[in-house]
């Protein structure tokens, strides 16, 4: 007598199986509503590409020059203001002309730690940046990215650091240094971020710019130490004071 076939177990799983990914797909919509609505609520200020507020030298003199033209403007708005034209009292500069000359020799003493040295100025140039032989002081011998000045950050919470300046210790603003790059009117960050270049004072450049340099390197780089480099701290001897007062 012929065995009577019963219907493969596995058919029966089939349906089982659907109806668990369907769940499984249903509840990964659900989390990924829930993960973009999250991302959706962030503010925008949190984005590497959203725009700050910073202000930008590149030397001493145009520091000078833009914080003392501040401070005129600010006596005659403060004038106004006592003699009644003005309602508020005017916002005092973040700045003293005084303060120009220890942070922008900050910004290079930072430039001098942290620029990465090529063994050859091809090499250099090859990241999009304006080259210079390494002072003859280095310890390594080789071309470094040009010195294109500083980004400072006063605005909101800012940081500071301090500099031996004068025989004493000075706080200052922590730079942001930059290169100079090939494209003029450009400059470059240490992660390799182009940023076009405005006149000295205050500016608007995305939040990105706002990283601590890398430390440098040891000895010579391979192409592509810029864009190519971790963000492993300051890499500074400066002594950090965090977001306290000046």
């Amino acid at each position: 007598m012929a065995r009577k076939q019963t219907a493969p177990q596995a058919l029966h799983l089939r349906p089982i199986r659907r109806q668990q990914l369907q769940t499984s797909l249903a509840m990964a919509a659900m989390l990924a509503t829930l993960v973009s609505a999250c991302g959706g609520n962030q503010s925008s200020s949190q984005t590497a590409d959203d725009q700050i507020p910073a202000v930008f030298y590149e030397t001493t003199e145009q520091c000078e020059a833009d914080v003392a033209k501040q401070q005129q403007e600010y006596a005659v708005l403060l004038k106004a203001q006592q003699q009644g034209q003005l309602t508020e009292p005017p916002t005092a500069p973040i700045m003293k002309v005084e303060d120009c000359e220890p942070q922008m020799l900050a910004a290079r003493q930072e430039h001098d730690r942290t620029a990465p040295v090529y063994s050859t100025l091809e090499d250099c140039q090859a990241d999009g940046v304006q080259c210079e032989p390494t002072p003859a002081n280095e310890q390594t011998a080789g071309y470094r990215p040009a010195y294109g000045g500083t980004f400072l950050y006063p605005y909101g919470i800012p940081s500071f650091v301090f500099l031996n300046f004068g025989g004493a210790n000075r706080s200052v603003y922590q730079p942001y240094t930059v290169f100079r790059g090939d494209t003029p009117g450009e400059v470059v960050t240490p992660y390799g971020q182009t940023v076009t270049k405005t006149q000295p004072g205050q500016v608007t450049v995305p939040r990105s710019t706002s990283q601590v340099a890398p430390p440098r390197p040891t000895g010579t780089a391979a192409r592509g130490t810029i864009t190519g480099r971790s963000s492993q701290g300051f890499g500074s001897t400066y002594k950090g004071t965090g977001s306290g007062g000046k």
